[in-house]
């Protein structure tokens, strides 16, 4: 009889701590699994960069080295058609359709960007929706659907600026896309 009473006893420990435990949760799950991910120059990646091919194409130059996008308005720039070297101190420099951006991806990004370097706030990014009358890239994103891009233009403003011959305006710009 004893035997049967700890039998049973066992048995309903076990059912308790079961209904105590509960069915199937769990606070934490390691898994590997395989990701594939390359790396694309800018003119086939998700988000594409590629110079528009228009007139003003001479600013807009491929790396070499794996396609990365170069916006050089620098007297290193040799191919600039006519020789300049750079803006103009105390003027506004506006340069028109500069560069595409397109969301190759398939869901809508909103796309932005911020800027480094010493004068960085000289200079503007400006979608063609917006050019040079509403926000620049930097203040706020544009929205690209699956398949849409924006002709971006070019706005560098040293009115004011105490700026010089091979004053260096920006180092970088990174771009964003934000899936929405």
């Amino acid at each position: 009889m004893k035997r049967r009473k700890f039998v049973i006893g066992t048995g309903a420990l076990a059912s308790g701590m079961a209904a105590a435990v509960g069915s199937g949760a769990f606070s934490s799950v390691t898994a590997t699994r395989d990701v594939d991910v390359d790396v694309a120059d800018d003119a086939s990646a998700y988000l594409r960069l590629e110079g528009t091919g228009g007139a003003n194409s001479d600013y807009v130059t491929d790396d070499g080295n794996g396609g990365t996008l170069t916006i050089d308005l620098s007297p290193s720039n040799g191919g600039v058609t006519g020789g300049g070297e750079g803006v103009n101190p105390d003027a506004i420099t506006r340069i028109d359709d500069l560069f595409v951006v397109e969301n190759q991806g398939t869901q809508a990004v909103d796309v932005a960007l911020s800027k480094s370097g010493a004068n960085a706030g000289t200079v503007e990014f400006y979608p063609d929706s917006r050019a040079y009358s509403g926000d620049p890239l930097s203040n706020s994103a544009v929205t690209l659907a699956a398949g849409s891009s924006a002709t971006i233009s070019l706005e560098v403003d040293t009115e004011g600026e105490d700026l010089g011959d091979g004053d260096e305006l920006l180092d970088a710009v990174m771009f964003s896309a934000t899936a929405n």
